[in-house]
């Protein structure tokens, strides 16, 4: 009788270690108060306050729906307070999602739409980030986009699109656009060499041309 009490009790306490071990914990002190982040092995997160209280839930189909690689505390738009950052495995390289701290407000809040910015770098001595995705052709097309967060949303404001490909209907190019909503306004074209001429080739050449051109795209 106690035997068949104890084996699913064994049974229960395995399960619940196992679940245990798949959730994945971060924890950072932030304006005086310690915060834990858990992304557990169902693909929800959720961000513990003060008393282990639960003070925001992310439910899993909110969040990019791809292998979990790895969940940080890092300072994404550099106002000195760390943000999380969630990693995945994906097809596409360095897709995110990031949920941002706000220390006005003391709260957290996921910045919707973020993995369609993947590789998404802050301009250094701006509000303004700029990201790189393939677009085909064995990465021979691809895009960056120049993006400012304002009120917790993104706002496309710009875009290069690299169009180098020889099977690709567009004529082939280096194409830069003003975006405003839903428009995008060619604003300059550059011959498919030009990227050859900066170290590291296309990433080079995105890095100086946002860094140099920023201002332009932001008026």
């Amino acid at each position: 009788m106690k035997l068949n009490l104890i084996i699913p009790l064994i049974f229960i306490y395995f399960n619940a270690f196992s679940q245990a071990k798949n959730d994945s914990i971060a924890t950072e002190r932030l304006n005086g108060q310690t915060y834990k982040v858990v992304y557990d092995s169902s693909g929800n997160l959720s961000i513990y306050g003060a008393k282990n209280k639960r003070i925001l839930f992310v439910n899993a189909n909110e969040l990019y729906p791809e292998r979990f690689s790895s969940l940080k505390f890092q300072d994404f738009n550099n106002d000195g307070f760390k943000d999380i950052i969630i990693d995945y495995y994906s097809n596409v390289p360095d897709r995110n999602d990031l949920i941002i701290y706000d220390p006005g407000a003391r709260k957290f809040v996921q910045i919707k739409d973020f993995p369609d910015y993947p590789a998404a770098i802050p301009l250094k001595g701006t509000k303004l980030f700029y990201s790189y995705h393939r677009s085909g052709c064995a990465d021979y097309n691809w895009d960056s986009d120049l993006f400012k967060i304002v009120k917790f949303k993104i706002v496309r404001i710009g875009n290069i699109s690299g169009r180098t490909c020889v099977d690709t209907p567009d004529k082939p190019g280096i194409y830069i656009s003003k975006v405003k909503g839903k428009r995008e306004l060619l604003f300059k074209k550059f011959s498919i060499d030009k990227p050859a001429d900066y170290k590291d080739d296309k990433w080079g050449f995105i890095e100086w041309y946002w860094k140099n051109n920023y201002m332009k795209f932001s008026e």
